[in-house]
């Protein structure tokens, strides 16, 4: 087909071909097009088959709304050929047939509609049960649309993360007045446009306002916005959801010059303004889902955009002025338009109407689409009045129906706002929105150019005084001029068309008619949501696409009831089908480093993830890191241990907020002293274990283990939320870097660094010290013993990390001093029995599983502690898993994970090593607590090729220096 000529509407660019492949055969479409118009162009009519019956199905609209074009596009199934751009050597090809679009071998089964009534196949096909497997296997096969492509190769994804003030959601009119209102007042602002550009309805439009054409005042909004430097345009992005606290998630189509495929938003906002617009509502008709049958929309689109002709000869069946605008404009185009009818009695624009008979188009007011006739596409439309007392028939290959408008409320649906029905407008929209969620433009009724834009300003005004921006009264003037001066449309009623049924259809993802909602509401199914079930309507592709709000409309006229009794179904996120591989992103190895990770890097340390975290593995090639860990037995290493979380906890209510969270007396923590403690969860389970010291009254410090440092103040904040206490939480990770000195002669390395009594005597095990090293750098020091040795964790500003980790090797370079990294760590500490979260436990394992019981001090019950009554339950508890240590038969350790297997599944391995300290396997576990007692055999299973075996003994713990006299000595 011939494409019009030029016109400044146009957006393709008939300059740069681009040749494509549809089903074996070479096409071309222009810079510009989308997959399903290039097609268009081509002279495909039939896009795609239905998912039951199989019946053809063309170009309906141009925005996605149906399956009617799910193709399968480089590979990917199920793209909506409507929406993606056209790109050079394109391999495009249909699904859901058997055979070709034009020839399907399964196209017979339209014959048998009749036998697949509402719910069928929830009634059908288990009866008798043993022919179940053979038709469950049938059905498998039949479900779904498209087929997954092994081979395909997934593109470029990228992900964007951030926050403004105002997030303007749709790029028409209202939306780009509203996103310049805010903008002005020096606000942030995003603007979010599912098309590939501004414009919105005035995109197409040539008809003029205040002396312009509406395409020229979009295109000179959509400049004028773009200038303004404290705004950002996202075109072709469609937001797909709206949650709490105004996060607004959105997914973007890349062009032909973006460097991804699609690329994932979150935008955080303060104020949100919705000018999302509307939709046409389709009307429902025999056959209304026939090739040729489309929007008026979709069709002037077609000619002002594409510059394609629908068809040559056409039938308007409409229930709005833009329909009638259409009709008129594509006469203009070359299109020869038969007949206009309206279902509308009165109301119409009389310019619109004026219009048609200046080009002698008949115009049939209160009359309506019945019936669309042809066998694979519209070959003629049988028109009735809207009462059915009187029908003709007219020739056409194209039907343009429509019942009117819907507006776009997926927004508000996400947001969880309950719709209710709008007699003016016969829209369903939300009573009142809530602060900070603002609305205009067409989507609340507007619909002459001067009402949209004004709406949109004063949103824009509101959302800037929310933010504030702005004082209120200039945001009340501009509302109030547009409730004084304009109204909102009043909208087509029209619900049925006359004799709809068995082909009339209600979904056209699902095959669904009206036939199957009146087998629904007789079947007691008679609500939305419940019929949505039964009819499987809006669970397609394109959820409510196409049903959206006729469903309660339709089921509320079979039952009799005005047509506000009943309201649309549940609308769930995405709004915009989406790739999993989008929200992975580029999935970048974003992580955090410590302020010792170069000067660990510089000597050889071996990096590996550990949560947000990159943390120091290994220093050698040894994976069993055998040096590492019998030098920190002999002599002295150092830790890089900074990822540690650090907190300070003061005010008059600190101490009530510790004895909340963690499990022990925290009115016992001594200054100077350090309480070893732990946080459950309301299950009793380990969720944390870290120390505690006094700073001073009400003040203390306290450490937490590296995978919960991002969460502590959550945590806290979220179990004292009802009390009104007064305390301040601070989070120190980051500001402060941790050194663990570790080993016998460490006490000789911390004395060259301090003039400060390190002695035993002085700074016994469990102590707590502030002083300065080399009289410069002020430290906070712990004495521990997780490694089982002399050790002192040293908590220093990050800053001067650099400088202590250099003075650290300096003075112990004579006492044979080299870093550690985590394996070691993790073998020294499982010699001494020492649990880590998340590896020695799980989300079942209790504080009495572990064997950490005493840390609980059961006489606080006044505290409300987290988890103290499911430890209460827990502590008498049998049958559960506990925490044991174990010998292995052998020298080679089995792998952490295999399972102890006795005629069962009995327990699991947490961590077994080679110790280079004791020569020999052990390992630590949970089993069932009947092979808890010391000396019960063990046998472990280790997955391979082959698998292995391995036999063990329950011994006690610690296998290393049970007494602790190295680490208090």
């Amino acid at each position: 087909m011939k494409r019009l000529p030029h016109s400044p509407t146009q957006r393709i660019d008939t300059r740069h071909p681009l040749p494509f492949s549809y089903g074996g055969r070479l096409l071309e479409g222009y810079r510009g097009d989308t997959v399903a118009t290039a097609l268009f162009a081509n002279g495909v009519r039939i896009f795609s088959r239905s998912l039951k019956y199989h019946r053809p199905r063309g170009l309906y609209s141009l925005d996605g709304e149906s399956s009617n074009c799910l193709m399968e596009i480089d590979g990917l199934p199920n793209m909506r050929a409507e929406q993606v751009p056209l790109r050079g050597g394109m391999q495009v090809r249909p699904q859901n047939v058997v055979g070709s679009p034009e020839r399907d071998l399964l196209g017979f089964l339209d014959a048998f509609h009749w036998a697949m009534p509402a719910g069928f196949y929830y009634r059908v096909f288990h009866k008798p049960y043993r022919l179940w497997p053979f038709f469950q296997t049938l059905i498998r096969r039949a479900a779904g649309a498209g087929t997954v492509n092994p081979s395909w190769e997934p593109g470029r994804y990228d992900e964007l993360h951030f926050h403004a003030d105002v997030c303007v959601v749709g790029g028409g009119p209202a939306g780009m007045q509203a996103a310049r209102a805010a903008a002005q007042t020096g606000l942030r602002v995003v603007l979010l446009e599912s098309r590939p550009w501004l414009g919105g309805f005035y995109d197409w439009r040539t008809v003029e306002h205040h002396g312009t054409p509406l395409y020229e005042r979009g295109r000179h909004l959509a400049r004028e916005l773009e200038s303004l430097s404290n705004v950002r345009v996202y075109t072709s992005c469609t937001a797909t959801g709206l949650y709490g606290d105004n996060l607004v998630t959105a997914v973007q189509e890349g062009g032909p010059d973006d460097f991804f495929h699609q690329r994932y938003l979150e935008i955080r906002a303060r104020a949100v303004v919705a000018a999302t617009g509307c939709t046409e509502r389709p009307l429902v008709f025999e056959h209304n889902e026939r090739p040729g049958v489309m929007q008026p929309g979709c069709a002037h689109r077609l000619a002002r955009t594409y510059g394609l002709l629908p068809g040559t000869a056409a039938v308007f069946s409409v229930g709005h002025d833009l329909g009638l605008e259409a009709a008129a404009d594509l006469h203009d185009q070359g299109l020869h338009v038969a007949c206009v009818a309206d279902c509308r009695s009165d109301g119409q624009d009389p310019q619109r109407i004026a219009a048609l008979e200046e080009r002698n188009i008949p115009f049939l007011r209160g009359w309506v689409a019945a019936r669309a006739l042809g066998k694979k596409a519209v070959e003629a439309v049988v028109l009735s009045t809207t009462e059915g007392s009187a029908t003709r028939t007219i020739s056409c290959d194209v039907l343009a129906a429509s019942a009117g408008l819907t507006p776009l409320t997926g927004l508000f649906s996400l947001a969880r706002l309950p719709l209710s029905y709008d007699e003016r407008t016969g829209y369903f929209l939300p009573a009142s929105l809530p602060e900070g969620l603002y609305a205009a433009g067409r989507l609340v009724g507007y619909d002459d150019p001067a009402s949209i834009e004004l709406s949109g300003t004063a949103a824009g005004l509101r959302a800037a005084v929310h933010c504030g921006a702005l004082d209120a009264p200039r945001a009340d003037e501009a509302l109030t001029e547009l409730q004084d001066n304009h109204r909102v449309l009043r909208g087509s009623k029209l619900v049925l068309a006359p004799g709809a049924g068995a082909r009339s259809f209600v979904c056209f993802d699902e095959d669904a008619t009206v036939k199957h909602v009146r087998q629904s509401v007789r079947m007691g199914f008679d609500v939305p949501e419940l019929a949505k079930r039964v009819t499987a309507i809006g669970t397609g592709p394109s959820q409510s696409g196409i049903p959206g709000h006729n469903l309660p409309l339709i089921m509320a006229h079979l039952r009799g009831e005005s047509a506000g009794t009943l309201r649309p179904t549940t609308v769930r996120p995405p709004l915009k089908p989406t790739l999993l591989a989008t929200y992975a992103g580029l999935h970048p190895d974003i992580h955090k480093k410590t302020p010792l990770h170069d000067v660990q890097e510089r000597a050889g340390a071996v990096f590996r993830r550990v949560g947000v975290w990159k943390r120091a593995r290994y220093f050698s090639s040894d994976p069993t890191c055998r040096d590492e860990i019998l030098n920190v037995r002999n002599n002295v290493g150092i830790l890089d241990g900074s990822t540690l979380g650090k907190f300070r906890i003061f005010g008059p209510d600190a101490e009530k907020a510790l004895q909340r969270v963690y499990v022990g007396d925290m009115s016992r923590v001594p200054a100077g002293k350090l309480k070893y403690s732990a946080m459950c969860t309301e299950d009793g389970c380990l969720l944390d274990d870290g120390v505690a010291t006094k700073l001073g009254e009400n003040d203390y410090y306290f450490t937490t283990s590296t995978g919960r440092a991002g969460a502590t103040v959550e945590w806290f904040r979220f179990h004292t939320r009802h009390e009104d206490w007064e305390y301040y939480l601070v989070n120190l990770t980051d500001s402060l870097a941790s050194i663990n000195l570790a080993g016998p002669k460490a006490r000789d390395v911390l004395q060259q660094l301090t003039d400060a009594d390190v002695s035993n005597d002085a700074f016994p095990f469990m102590g707590y010290r502030e002083f300065r090293l080399k009289g410069l750098v002020p430290a906070r020091v712990l004495r521990l013993g997780f490694v089982g040795e002399l050790s002192y964790e040293i908590h220093i500003p990050s800053s001067m990390a650099r400088t202590v980790w250099q003075w650290l090797l300096e003075a112990g370079r004579p006492l044979g001093i080299r870093p550690f990294g985590l394996e070691a760590q993790n073998v020294l500490r499982m010699e001494k029995g020492h649990v880590i979260i998340g590896q020695e436990s799980e989300i079942r394992t209790t504080l009495i599983d572990l064997g950490l019981g005493f840390l609980w001090d059961r006489t606080k019950t006044w505290a409300k502690t987290v988890g103290a009554p499911a430890l209460q339950f827990a502590e008498s508890q049998e049958g559960r898993l506990k925490l044991v240590g174990f010998l292995v038969d052998g020298s080679r350790p089995p792998l952490d994970g295999s399972i102890v297997v006795d005629g069962s599944i009995r327990g699991h391995v947490c961590t077994c090593r080679y110790s280079p300290t004791l020569d020999k396997a052990i390992g630590l576990a949970l089993v069932d607590d009947d092979l808890a007692a010391l000396g019960s055999r063990l046998r472990i299973f280790e997955p391979g090729d082959p698998p292995e075996y391995f036999d063990a003994r329950v011994v006690p713990t610690p296998f290393y220096d049970p007494e602790g006299q190295r680490m208090k000595c």
